[in-house]
């Protein structure tokens, strides 16, 4: 069994070309191998589908960590995105795409020199966790109003504190849904391509240039509305 973190393509181009890299959620604890059929990988597939189809010059993949936990102290998926950036050729940017554990684990490190910004999608981000790792990058956020899983208030406590921190941050809410994101699936889809854009310089919708300077302005809960496809 290979036993480092590996990186599934959906699409990859020549080592020029910008990267999305999506990451899945996972538990608090837990030392077993991620099956390519978990909750966690199923449910970001759509997420790099979208990803693939709304930004054609980018690479996308999705990481596979080396286990399901966040393992404090060890904070196992933070480490296998580092290894994963290592060993990556090129020096385009790339964008972490990261969905609870997932958005954790993005924020954790963003500091690799290749990350310009990070897009996490109902994050998990307990009060112990830093801000500093995403000095200078671009931070976007969206959280379900229902949320029970991880509740909406760690990620809008988290953005609070990261105020000023990086270069940009937004914070989304989207009212009526939960952890799972099924119920506005296609919002959260066309979100991470509108904010993956802008993190890679690739365009700022208006509806970015709007959250950004709400942030700006401390304010951290931007209603997501329908999107045009």
């Amino acid at each position: 069994m290979n036993d480092l973190p590996h990186v599934t393509w959906l699409r990859q181009l020549s080592p020029s070309a910008p990267v999305a890299l999506v990451l899945p959620g996972g538990k608090a604890r837990s030392q077993t191998r991620p099956s390519a059929l978990s909750f966690g990988q199923l449910r970001m597939r759509p997420f790099a589908t979208a990803l693939a189809d709304g930004l054609p010059s980018v690479s996308v993949g999705t990481v596979q960590y080396r286990h399901r936990g966040w393992n404090a102290p060890d904070q196992d998926p933070a480490q296998d995105v580092r290894t994963v950036l290592d060993a990556m050729p090129g020096d385009a940017p790339v964008v972490l795409v990261g969905h609870s554990m997932g958005g954790r684990a993005a924020i954790a490190a963003a500091d690799h020199p290749r990350v310009t910004g990070v897009v996490g999608m109902a994050p998990w981000l307990p009060e112990e966790d830093g801000v500093q790792a995403v000095t200078g990058r671009t931070v976007v956020l969206a959280h379900g109003t229902q949320d029970r899983w991880v509740h909406t208030d760690l990620s809008a406590d988290w953005a609070r504190r990261a105020r000023g921190v990086p270069e940009r941050l937004a914070r989304f809410v989207v009212e009526g849904d939960n952890h799972t994101m099924f119920r506005h699936a296609r919002r959260w889809h066309r979100l991470a391509v509108l904010a993956g854009a802008a993190v890679l310089g690739l365009g700022v919708d208006p509806l970015l240039v709007e959250a950004f300077a709400a942030g700006a302005r401390g304010e951290l809960a931007v209603p997501l509305p329908e999107l045009p496809a």
